[in-house]
């Protein structure tokens, strides 16, 4: 009995001797799981309070309007920090020229209806003139490989309320200067521009239809005017038109540098409200 009892000693004492390694291989290899998962969470509550910080100086600052070299200096300093944690590895990877038929099942895209929160681009933020002729609203892109869009939606500014022929206070035109966009995977996050055309759009919501042709549409304002009479400028020839550096981009919110070296922060328009 004793010798046998042995045996049985040194059998479980081989098999726990065989068997640690691999537990301890499975306990390692758990122990690496759980470390990515908390650098993964870690790392999407950073991005969340660095977009959240930003979302909020975009608001405090009137989209970048008003923004003092203190605010602009911040902004760029959170920008710095966002752009080291963007999950997407090739963000211009819709307009390669290979990957437009396929752009929408690129995820995350460029792709989409984007409104601007904040930039510090000067001809942008000097359009918020005070005594313009139109009163400037939102500003947006509209990325759909091979054409990127830029929109300006000008509005009826509050002082000319009392004038004929201005519309209503929903009255509104778009400007869309279209461009083309390309890159390559040797270019990426780059992408380069040409200019191919402007367009020009309005609506008047007090318009009625019976109220449709040339006079009336003047006489309902210029939204009108151009709502019965879009404007749709494309030639043959293109001309570049600069270029832009991704530097974050996700499901929400996108982060742009153009080659001047101003900045552009926008979000993902939610389907169904979008506004142009």
């Amino acid at each position: 009995m004793r010798r046998e009892h042995s045996k049985l000693l040194a059998l479980s004492a081989a098999l726990l001797f065989v068997a640690s390694p691999c537990v301890s291989f499975q306990t390692s290899k758990l122990a690496t799981r759980t470390t990515s998962t908390k650098i993964a969470m870690t790392s999407s509550s950073e991005q969340q309070l660095l977009k959240d910080d930003l979302v909020a100086l975009a608001s405090s600052t009137r989209r970048g309007f008003s923004a003092s070299r203190k605010d602009r200096d911040k902004a760029k300093s959170i920008i710095n920090e966002l752009s080291k944690l963007s999950p997407t590895e090739e963000p211009a990877a819709a307009y390669y020229s290979d990957a437009q038929a396929t752009s929408d099942d690129i995820v995350p895209s460029l792709a989409g209806k984007w409104t601007l929160i904040y930039t510090d681009a000067p001809d942008i933020t000097s359009l918020d003139a005070p005594l313009s002729i139109q009163k400037l609203g939102r500003i947006g892109q509209e990325c759909d490989p091979p054409l990127i869009k830029n929109v300006i939606e000008w509005k009826r500014p509050s002082w000319a309320s009392s004038l004929p022929f201005s519309g209503d206070e929903d009255s509104r035109i778009l400007q869309k200067i279209v461009t083309e966009g390309a890159s390559t995977p040797a270019d990426n996050p780059t992408v380069d521009l040409k200019l191919v055309g402007l367009e020009i759009s309005g609506t008047n919501g007090s318009m009625e239809e019976s109220n449709s042709g040339l006079v009336n549409s003047l006489l309902n304002g210029p939204a009108a005017l151009f709502e019965q009479n879009q404007i749709k400028l494309q030639g043959p020839l293109k001309g570049p038109f600069g270029k832009f550096d991704i530097l974050y981009l996700d499901d929400e919110m996108r982060i742009t540098k153009t080659y001047q070296g101003y900045y552009a922060v926008n979000v993902r328009q939610e389907k169904g409200n979008e506004w142009f």
